[in-house]
C-alpha cells in the first residue's frame, strides 16, 4: 500500500521544520516507520535535526545524483535517527553547488520511490521559496496532504498573497491546503483578525518553548516536549495527515 507523504509548506519563520519534527516523533509513537526529507540547500536538515552526528556521509544529493536511482540507493543515503524516523537531506557544509542540477524526472521519481518502496510515511521539509526550490514544488505537487503554516502578523499575510497565484495552478491542488497560522512569541498577535485576513484557517499552532528549545538541542525527535496544548494540536494533526488516501 503507498504511503502518505505530508509536505510541511508555509512563510519563513512559521516553525516548519520544528512542526515537520514534532509531526514525525509524534506518528513514530505510534509505531509507524516515517522518513523526514529535507529540501532546503540553505539549511540542510540534518545538521540540524542531528547536530552530533558526524560519522554519516550519506545525503540527498548523493542519492540524486546516482547513475542507478533507485530504492537501494535512497536507503543507502537516509540516516537513522531513531530506530523509526529516518531523515534524507542535504548534509553539513553542502549547497545548490555541491551536485550537479537534478532533472524534474528524477524528483518525481524520488517521492515516487519514498511513497510506494520505503514502507514509511513521508514528511517533507519545504522551504518558503516554491518558485527556486524545484525539490520545494515538487514535494508539493507529489503530497498527499500539504500542511502550510503561515505566521500570524503582517508578514504571513504578504507571504499569503505573494504565493497564493502561484498556488492557484491546478497542479498544487490548492484549495485542499491544510493551513494553520503558527504563533510566535516575540509580538502581541491579534489571532482573529489575522484569521480573517487570511481566510481558510484550520487552527493555529501555539508556540512552544521547549519545542524550540530541543530543535536548537539536536532533541526534538528523541525527547518529550511537555506542553499540552502543544502536544494536542500536533497529535490532531497527525491524525489527519496519516489517514488513508
Amino acid at each position: 500500500m503507498d504511503n502518505n507523504i505530508i509536505a510541511v509548506y508555509g512563510s519563513p519563520g512559521s516553525y516548519k521544520t520544528t512542526t515537520a519534527l514534532s509531526l514525525a516523533r509524534c506518528i513514530a509513537s505510534k509505531g509507524s516507520n516515517v522518513v523526514i526529507v529535507g529540501t532546503s540547500t540553505i539549511k540542510p536538515l540534518l545538521p540540524i535535526a542531528v547536530p552530533f552526528e558526524s560519522k554519516f556521509s550519506g545525503s540527498l544529493g548523493k542519492a540524486l545524483s546516482a547513475v542507478d536511482f533507485d530504492r537501494d540507493v535512497i536507503l543507502k543515503n537516509i540516516f537513522m535517527a531513531t530506530d523509526k524516523i529516518g531523515i534524507l537531506s542535504y548534509n553539513i557544509r553542502e549547497n545548490s553547488n555541491s551536485y550537479a542540477v537534478v532533472s524534474p524526472d528524477r524528483m518525481d521519481d524520488l517521492f515516487i520511490q519514498l511513497r510506494q518502496q520505503m514502507g514509511a510515511q513521508i514528511i517533507v521539509d519545504c522551504t518558503s521559496d516554491i518558485v527556486n526550490s524545484k525539490l520545494t514544488a515538487k514535494a508539493v505537487i507529489n503530497a498527499t496532504h500539504v500542511v502550510e503554516l503561515l505566521t500570524c502578523d503582517t508578514s504571513g499575510l504578504v507571504f499569503d498573497g505573494s504565493q497564493e497565484p502561484i498556488l492557484q495552478s491546478e497542479q498544487y491542488n490548492y484549495r485542499d491546503f491544510i493551513r494553520l497560522m503558527s504563533l510566535n512569541s516575540t509580538i502581541k498577535q491579534d489571532e482573529a483578525a489575522m484569521k480573517n485576513a487570511l481566510g481558510r484557517i484550520s487552527g493555529t499552532i501555539p508556540y512552544c518553548p521547549k519545542a524550540a528549545e530541543y530543535l536548537n538541542q539536536g532533541t526534538l525527535l528523541t525527547k518529550s516536549v511537555d506542553d499540552r496544548v502543544y502536544n494536542t494540536m500536533i497529535k490532531s494533526l497527525a491524525e489527519l495527515v496519516t489517514k488513508e488516501v
